[in-house]
């Protein structure tokens, strides 16, 4: 039985979700542009966009912390910056790809997201990381939510 599950699993294709959407250069173009002009305004200490789900709901969403991690991260304090979001790398990678499929020429952009497509399908990585995600916000709200509130909030 245990073998039937593991052939199943092998066998299943996982529905790609960021690379059809880095498909469009232009959507690529501003999703990167609006994560560099957060990083630049935080780094210049000039107060960038919120978060309104803290702001509305009054719990950090699961991204709170990721701006300050990834400019910690950018700066090569890796220590400070998975204290604030255990995610900044991925967010750093995720950013390069995105840049990448805006950025780079047409043929090797386009090939470049073909293999990301590729992975997708195969390792459902995209799925993967939104679980693990998901669980780190759980897990940080369940057993440190008032030290997770005040560190998104300073």
């Amino acid at each position: 039985m245990l073998q039937n599950v593991a052939s199943m699993l092998a066998a299943r294709s996982f529905d790609p979700t960021v690379s059809p959407v880095l498909r469009s250069r232009v959507f690529a173009i501003a999703l990167f542009s609006a994560a560099l002009l957060q990083l630049t305004l935080f780094a210049a200490k000039i107060p960038g966009w919120t978060c309104p789900f803290l702001h509305i709901v009054g719990l950090p969403c699961p991204g709170c912390g990721l701006t300050r991690a990834t400019t910690l991260l950018l700066h090569g304090d890796l220590r400070a910056s998975l204290s604030y979001h255990a995610f900044a790398p991925v967010f750093l990678i995720g950013l390069i790809v995105v840049g990448s499929a805006g950025l780079l020429p047409e043929r090797k952009r386009l090939s470049a997201i073909d293999r990301l497509e590729v992975l997708e399908r195969r390792s459902g990585i995209t799925a993967i990381l939104l679980f693990a995600l998901i669980l780190y916000w759980l897990g940080r709200l369940l057993f440190m939510q008032t030290a997770f509130v005040e560190l998104v909030s300073r």
